[in-house]
């Protein structure tokens, strides 16, 4: 649990930073780098730690499509930007490829058995 609750710190905190990063470009140049800093620094911390026990391809597909998903509504909601009829298809497919991904529940290979079978064949083939 510990590993997936710093996995939201750091998708948190990616917004968070890139949100700072709109600032700088706009109204408050200091202040939005330094938001930017702190946060980006954070957001890699706890990636670091997430990655410990979940899969990289799993926390990083969950880390950046949560963060575009969130900074797509911070940017309507805070900066009054407007998202497309294509820009919105396009997050909801992403949406759809994540879910794919993180819940996956395909058949898993035993890793010892498959490395035991690959070293018999191995042998077969040097002995042939």
């Amino acid at each position: 649990m510990y590993y997936w609750f710093m996995l939201a710190l750091a998708v948190f905190a990616e917004v968070l930073s890139t949100i700072g990063m709109k600032y700088a470009a706009t109204s408050s140049p200091f202040l939005g780098y330094i938001l930017m800093a702190i946060m980006i620094s954070f957001s890699f911390y706890a990636f670091s730690r997430a990655v410990v026990r979940i899969p990289l391809a799993i926390s990083y597909a969950i880390w950046e499509g949560l963060g575009l998903l969130l900074i797509g509504i911070a940017g309507v909601v805070l900066f009054g930007e407007n998202l497309t009829q294509g820009e919105i298809s396009a997050i909801a497919l992403m949406l759809t490829g994540l879910l794919l991904v993180t819940f996956d529940k395909g058949k898993k290979v035993d890793s010892k058995k498959e490395s035991t079978r690959s070293n018999k064949a191995s042998l077969n083939e040097v002995s042939s």
